[in-house]
């Protein structure tokens, strides 16, 4: 009995083997073919892998910068991307965001049951983000781990079914039917601006009008312009700090604008590398 106990922990206690469990009973549950069952199960576990070797770049990348920033300026530098710090977190977190997830999204799908919101929460990686952060607050807010999941999974389902109603009535005009809801979590800002907007009706200019220059459509790549964002913040931080002072303690006589531009495309490689997980 304890060994089969001892089995259950650790598959619990394994984020990548939970998420893969819960896409495999809800493939199971819409009675997929074994093929799909098969192919989601095992590509649900490669993604949690590659996101976590995703983070791993990633921090590999900003502990010379943490040093740099701290250094000329005398605080601490933050993840200047989403994705980069939900996937370092669920290092730690993982296992208690996979279980908020997944209650919550039985939440969603009771209050859509049984309430006017009738809203099903499809975004799939802005639920795990959001569960991620979710069991980072409750934790460091000293809420034990039952009570986390509990809370976090009540909170996730209702925000799932709450934004996608306060979005609707913008997506009703530009849709022209109720067929489709907005399921993301920065509805509300776009709630704003929908609302800000109508005090300029008929007096602005679409950003679709807007002819940029063609020679910068290449920064339309997301991993080329946070290529470019890092190379520049490297660049910044290492002259605020001081030239000697990168060569000497952080890119071993390595010129700083070289140990710039490697560690810029490193950050940017390793949210490639995070984003491929997530697809």
């Amino acid at each position: 009995m304890k060994s089969i106990l001892d089995f259950i922990v650790d598959i619990l206690s394994q984020p990548a083997i939970l998420v893969a469990l819960i896409a495999f009973i809800g493939l199971m549950v819409q009675k997929k073919p074994a093929s799909v069952v098969t192919s989601g199960t095992i590509k649900t576990i490669l993604g949690f892998l590659i996101l976590s070797a995703g983070a791993g770049v990633v921090v590999q990348s900003l502990e010379p910068f943490g040093k740099i920033f701290q250094h000329a300026f005398g605080v601490q530098g933050v993840v200047p991307n989403n994705e980069a710090i939900i996937s370092i977190a669920l290092e730690k977190y993982g296992t208690t965001a996979a279980l908020i997830m997944v209650f919550g999204m039985l939440v969603n799908i009771f209050i859509a049951r049984f309430t006017n919101l009738k809203y099903i929460f499809l975004t799939g990686h802005h639920t795990f983000y959001m569960a991620a952060f979710l069991a980072i607050i409750l934790t460091v807010g000293k809420v034990n781990n039952t009570l986390t999941i509990v809370i976090g999974a009540l909170i996730l389902g209702l925000i799932m079914s709450v934004f996608p109603a306060l979005a609707q009535p913008t997506m009703r005009k530009i849709t022209g039917n109720d067929q489709v809801a907005l399921g993301h979590f920065g509805t509300v800002s776009y709630w704003a601006a929908g609302e800000i907007g109508k005090l300029f009706k008929g007096k602005s200019k679409s950003t679709e009008d807007i002819q940029f220059p063609k020679g910068l459509s290449f920064l339309r790549e997301s991993t080329i312009s946070i290529s470019i964002t890092m190379v520049l913040l490297y660049l910044i931080a290492s002259l605020f700090a001081g030239v000697d002072y990168v060569h000497k303690s952080i890119s071993h006589d390595q010129n700083f604008i070289v140990f710039s531009l490697i560690q810029g495309v490193t950050f940017a490689a390793g949210v490639f590398i995070i984003l491929t997980g997530v697809r």
